[in-house]
């Protein structure tokens, strides 16, 4: 088939795709783009993955007319959105890029997207912060009262409260743009393109800077707990940019578990998954370090009998 043809074809294929996606979601009164939003960038990841950013742009404005036409504003901005995800992660594979560059620009933008439409446009997608958080904090306290907790005078709830929602909203972004990273290698492997073996996790090593980054995010996050900062903003960012380092920092401790137990005790991985998730609950502190060492000291390298952090750093 002439090379033309086929693209569009492919392209046409991808559309008819997306409209149907879009007639469902109209049908259940839009729980595809509150409940699988990780699934609209597929379409346009197997197009560039296949033709490349270029030919993709057309396409594209094809499935942001669909968008515009069958769901009005706000379903424009999911599909344009999540198809510009894909544009990129798609044409990350069609270049050859590093996977884990591709997978890290992958959940940003999808964090980026997950904030601009919970957080900067709140009200136009039909969310009140501002009712959220007090109803949030209203429960909060009546668990204090009933429990006989008490909340340190130097806690602002409702600023903490704002904060966990902006960090919420972050995660939430990262994770759906981990989700589409891990269904389109799966579509991509079935339909056999030749994309790069996945690295397993027990073998990637972050950069040992942003260990020390997210310690440094943990440090003055309980700073800004015990002496909160006069300017409300920067309260804000110390806090928020906390939260994501200690979150950051107790992933890492619960995969360093999980490796400690996959290599010495092979027989006992899912017991490893298991405390790690106790672990987690019971003593986070413990895995923030743990984390923390995991990523600083050779300890994982030592483990795996691989290069070490300083050889790899050289």
């Amino acid at each position: 088939m002439n090379n033309n043809v086929r693209k569009l074809t492919d392209g046409a294929m991808m559309c008819a795709i997306v409209g149907v996606v879009l007639l469902i979601n109209r049908q259940l009164g839009g729980l595809f783009q509150d409940m699988f939003l990780f699934l609209f960038p597929i379409p346009m990841v197997f197009y560039s993955a296949k033709y490349g950013w270029k030919d993709s742009i057309i396409v594209l404005i094809a499935m942001c007319l669909l968008g515009f036409m069958l769901g009005g504003v706000i379903t424009l901005f999911y599909i344009g959105s999540d198809s510009i995800i894909g544009l990129v992660y798609g044409n990350g594979i069609y270049t050859r890029q590093n996977t884990h560059k591709v997978v890290l620009i992958t959940m940003a933008m999808g964090a980026l997207v997950n904030v601009l439409s919970t957080v900067v446009f709140a009200s136009f997608f039909g969310y009140d912060i501002a009712a959220e958080t007090a109803e949030i904090e209203q429960v909060m306290n009546q668990v204090y009262q009933q429990t006989g907790a008490q909340v340190p005078a130097t806690v602002n709830m409702g600023q903490y409260i704002r904060t966990i929602f902006v960090v919420t909203a972050i995660m939430t972004g990262v994770m759906q743009g981990f989700v589409t990273h891990v269904l389109s290698r799966l579509l991509l492997k079935r339909m056999r393109f030749n994309i790069e073996p996945a690295t397993p996790v027990s073998e990637y090593f972050p950069p040992k800077w942003t260990g020390y980054l997210g310690f440094a995010g943990f440090c003055a996050y309980y700073y800004s707990m015990l002496r909160p900062l006069e300017n409300e903003i920067a309260q804000n960012t110390l806090q928020g940019l906390g939260m994501c380092g200690f979150l950051y920092l107790l992933v890492y401790g619960y995969i360093a578990l999980i490796v400690v137990m996959r290599i010495r005790y092979p027989k006992m991985r899912g017991l490893g998954m298991l405390l790690g998730l106790l672990a987690i609950f019971i003593m986070p502190v413990g895995m923030v370090i743990f984390g923390f060492l995991y990523i600083t000291t050779d300890f994982h390298s030592r483990l795996l009998g691989g290069v070490t952090n300083a050889e790899k750093d050289k």
